[in-house]
């Protein structure tokens, strides 16, 4: 019978093989790791579409009711609002546990050399590192904030002169940060270093290899959304209904019932969708730290010679023994 080929996270790669390699380890590890967002992204999923649905709803009402000619009720624009802050505060808390889910994963394949653990397996490692995880993007978001607030002033000032470039500078700084911030996490949860560690650890690493790491990552990225458009198309065209129809009926009716359930069901799959798909660009950019860990240190062949050294040492001791 025939072993399963084991899939080496830490090894230098081209181009080509990190996006390879990507795929082949979502491949292998697709039963537990999708097994594994599924159910910890499931309490975020059904309060998120929750809180969107009732931002589409109260927009569409008030929307109606200003070319009815009547004004927005305080309610409808607080109920906008509340669901809009807390749908941020929701994706902040999905979005770490979605990073420290797929970490939690990469950890255990490469603890076990295989797939087969377990969702509990994957929640144990998940509650060690969400805290450290949330509080550095926390942090990476706020120095990111600060940083950008210095940037689009003097953007702003050149605006006349320069429009042309104030996108694309902006794009570019965003692309700087997120591979920054994608190669200094996995040095904290892969090599157990702390923030400013793992930040010069980041450094260090992109260190002649920052092109190919946005490049990369912009690969990634637009693949993730390329997917995510299927899992967007019902809701859509689910909203795009209930706003004709809607508009077609008196004010003073209520949406049906099975508008509402399409909505809720719709918005549901296209934020399970993302969820999982957002594995797609994490697991990505975790194959190219590995991969420039490798061509930096050698870790992984290092702890190879090492154990090659100790074996050599244990078999000529055997031999010792025998004569």
């Amino acid at each position: 019978m025939p072993t399963a080929r084991i899939f080496e996270l830490r090894k230098t790669r081209t181009f080509g093989q990190k996006l390879e390699g990507t795929f082949e380890f979502i491949r292998i590890n697709a039963k537990p790791l999708f097994k594994s967002l599924f159910f910890f992204s499931s309490p975020f999923v059904l309060l998120g579409t929750f809180l969107v649905s009732n931002i589409l709803s109260s927009s569409f009402n008030a929307g109606i009711n200003s070319n009815a000619g009547a004004e927005p009720s305080v309610s409808e624009l607080m109920s906008i609002g509340f669901s809009a802050i807390g749908f941020m505060f929701l994706m902040a808390f999905a979005g770490t546990m979605i990073v420290s889910t797929i970490y939690a994963c990469v950890r255990c394949y490469e603890q076990y050399q295989s797939a087969d653990y377990t969702t509990s397996e994957v929640w144990d490692r998940v509650k060690k590192i969400y805290w450290t995880i949330f509080g550095t993007t926390l942090l990476y978001g706020i120095v990111f904030f600060v940083a950008y607030m210095i940037l689009i002033f003097p953007l702003a000032l050149f605006a006349a002169v320069l429009s042309v470039l104030v996108i694309p500078v902006i794009y570019l700084f965003m692309g700087f940060y997120m591979v920054i911030m994608f190669t200094a996490i996995p040095a904290q949860i892969f090599e157990g270093k702390g923030i400013g560690s793992g930040l010069s650890q980041a450094f260090r690493l992109l260190k002649g290899n920052w092109w190919s790491s946005i490049g990369l990552l912009l690969l990634f990225l637009l693949i993730y959304n390329a997917v995510i458009v299927i899992f967007a198309l019902p809701f859509y065209g689910s909203m795009i209904f209930s706003f004709f129809s809607t508009a077609e009926m008196d004010l003073m009716e209520e949406t049906p019932a099975y508008m509402s359930l399409l909505n809720y069901l719709f918005g549901a799959i296209l934020l399970i969708g993302s969820f999982l798909t957002y594995s797609i660009p994490l697991v990505g950019m975790t194959v190219q730290y590995f991969s420039m860990s490798e061509e930096k240190d050698a870790t992984a062949l290092m702890k190879k010679i090492d154990a090659f050294g100790a074996e050599e040492e244990s078999n000529e001791e055997d031999e010792e023994e025998y004569h």
